[in-house]
């Protein structure tokens, strides 16, 4: 048998207010769907972001870092795919290939390579 551990952990200031949420998947960072880690300052003001797979920095949908600064004004955007920085041109790049490109299929026992359309 195989368990699982999946956590969502919350911290609030003494007046209620949420500053930081985190997801984790057998203690590591992890969120399918949506930032792994979120961090706001005391007037609920979002400043950090964070995308992890499987404790990795990696968002295939944007960036894998975001900052805000007080005002909201986003300062700052990294691109990770498995826990490796890229840049924007590179990570659009990557999330664009397409994986089928260049594979060979076998069809009525005659082999394709797929290309293009």
């Amino acid at each position: 048998m195989k368990i699982i551990k999946l956590d969502v952990e919350q911290s609030v200031t003494d007046s209620g207010v949420l500053v930081r949420e985190e997801y984790l998947l057998n203690d590591k960072y992890h969120n399918e769907y949506g930032p792994a880690i979120r961090e706001w300052d005391d007037s609920g003001q979002l400043r950090y972001e964070y995308y992890w797979l499987n404790g990795k920095l990696h968002n295939e949908h944007g960036p894998a870092y975001r900052r805000w600064n007080e005002s909201g004004v986003l300062m700052r955007e990294e691109y990770w795919i498995n826990d490796e920085f890229l840049t924007k041109k590179e990570w659009e790049r990557e999330v664009s290939s397409d994986p089928c490109l260049g594979k060979v299929i076998t069809v009525d026992g005659k082999e394709y390579r797929l290309g293009e359309v």
